[in-house]
This record gives C-alpha cells, sequence and structure tokens, in this order.
C-alpha cells in the first residue's frame, strides 16, 4: 500500500529529499499538475490531504513504502510528528506489488527484495 500524510503535517520538508521514488510533494496541487493522483476524498477525516494545499502529500501511483530500497519508509522516519505519515488503506499492496513498482520507477538501481518493513500488507 502507498502512506499517506495526514493533517498533522506541519509542511516542514524533511521528507521530500528523503524519498527514492520522488513520491511526495509540496501540496495537492503540485502533485496533481504533475499529472500524479492522491487518495481521494472518500477517506475523510485525517485523509485531509484530499482537500488541502498546505500540507506536504505523497501520490500512491509512485510510493513503494520504501520496499527494495530502505527497511522502513523513509518520511516516516525523519518526520518530527507522530504519526503522520501512514499506511493508506484506499491503496494496500502486498510487497511483491511494492517491489513489481519499485523497479518499474527505478529500472537503474538496484532493488534488494530483502529490504522490507513490517508494516507491509503480504
Amino acid at each position: 500500500m502507498a502512506l499517506l500524510i495526514t493533517n498533522e503535517c506541519i509542511a516542514c520538508a524533511a521528507c521530500l529529499p528523503e524519498c527514492p521514488n520522488e513520491a511526495i510533494f509540496e501540496n495537492r496541487s503540485d502533485c496533481e499538475s504533475k499529472g500524479y493522483k492522491l487518495t481521494g476524498e472518500e477517506g475523510g477525516g485525517q485523509l485531509a490531504h484530499a482537500t488541502s494545499d498546505n500540507i506536504y502529500v505523497i501520490t500512491y501511483e509512485r510510493c513503494t513504502e520504501c520496499v527494495g530500497h530502505f527497511d522502513e519508509p523513509q518520511c516516516a522516519a525523519v518526520c518530527p510528528v507522530s504519526d503522520c505519515c501512514i499506511p493508506d488503506p484506499i491503496y494496500p499492496e502486498t510487497t511483491d506489488v511494492l517491489l513489481g513498482k519499485a523497479r518499474a520507477l527505478n529500472p537503474d538501481k538496484e532493488i534488494d527484495p530483502a529490504r522490507v518493513w513490517s508494516g507491509v500488507r503480504n
């Protein structure tokens, strides 16, 4: 599954340079202007990025939860706000799907199938 940034985001930019897939954007408008989608309003509540343009966002189309790259999602690892980067319940993906996405997004990088964090649904 992809991760998402909740409305607790303080827009500190700590996560932005850490994403190996360039899945994080400064706001919804920036993400959509580059042709990517976000979790829709159907999530409501904590999925405020569906309507807010004041917080950072993660597109599920590029997020691999850092599978194949790191042992944990880097956005969550560097975020100063607890539980700000969380699994997106609307886009669950297995380890195999995330590894395939990582390989497709990064054809010139080595993707290590052993680099998976415990939060991935299998």
